[in-house]
């Protein structure tokens, strides 16, 4: 048994899937967290991939952390440590400029929804289950979900959930922009593989630069943020998808993906 052995990988049309497979919920502790975050950034430094999805095995996404592990857990200084580490593995997957899509079903609790956070793009089964139950065990979010929670749908909403502990379904979330769109059970593999195809067949460094420029918004002030997307609008003109799209907007044809 590998220790990637929870993982099922396999790239298809230039797409990374990532299944997480680790019966009966996918609990995971602090390892598995460190080796998903992990090969989702090794993908997303490869030259033959435009885009990742991620989901769990079977029917559920991410059941949460391993409570086991807080148990045995009796320093600070140690909880610092090891909880950053995952946050610096989220900060460069949120910073990936290559699109990371989730699929959610059944459940996606604590660490499992923060990691569905720091992705891009999310879509969810409607009766999927999501939430930050910390707040019963006495802790809090520790992987960043007081962080982007809040951006993603606002304060109040967030500090609900967050406060009660309580879990939304996947309607839900898609009412709230927890997630991007929901689907029956059997279509979510479908529907995010068509999100994905759709996503990948556009300009490569076009997709970077609005992914850098859409997360740059939160963060920086209006003006700043301005200015980086006029830059990086400008470093777009001479690429090689931007002609290739310009012509064939004028030859009425469809545009043909090209290296930047």
């Amino acid at each position: 048994m590998t220790r990637e052995s929870f993982l099922n990988c396999a790239i298809e049309d230039n797409i990374a899937c990532i299944s997480i497979d680790r019966p009966p919920v996918n609990v995971l502790g602090f390892s598995h967290f460190e080796i998903l975050c992990g090969k989702v950034l090794e993908f997303s430094e490869r030259e033959d991939t435009k885009a990742i999805i991620l989901m769990g095995n079977g029917r559920t996404f991410i059941a949460g952390f391993d409570i086991k592990e807080i148990a045995n857990m009796k320093r600070a200084a140690e909880v610092t440590r090891l909880t950053m580490r995952i946050k610096h593995l989220l900060m460069e997957i949120e910073a990936s400029r290559k699109p990371i899509i989730t699929g959610i079903s059944g459940s996606c609790f604590g660490g499992g929804l923060e990691l569905a956070m720091a992705c891009h793009l999310r879509l969810a089964t409607a009766g999927a289950k999501m939430g930050l139950p910390e707040i019963r065990l006495a802790t809090i979010p520790s992987f960043g979900g007081t962080v982007r929670l809040p951006k993603i749908v606002g304060r109040s909403r967030a500090l609900e959930l967050i406060l009660t502990g309580n879990m939304i379904s996947g309607e839900e979330a898609f009412r709230i922009g927890l997630v991007n769109k929901v689907c029956g059970e059997e279509e979510l593999l479908p529907v995010v593989k068509s999100l994905a195809r759709a996503i990948a067949g556009k300009g490569v460094s076009a997709v970077r630069a609005a992914i850098q420029s859409t997360a740059a918004a939160t963060e920086i002030s209006a003006e700043h943020a301005m200015k980086l997307e006029s830059r990086l609008s400008g470093s777009l003109v001479g690429t090689k998808d931007l002609k290739e799209n310009i012509a064939a907007y004028f030859e009425k044809r469809k545009a043909v993906p090209r290296n930047p």
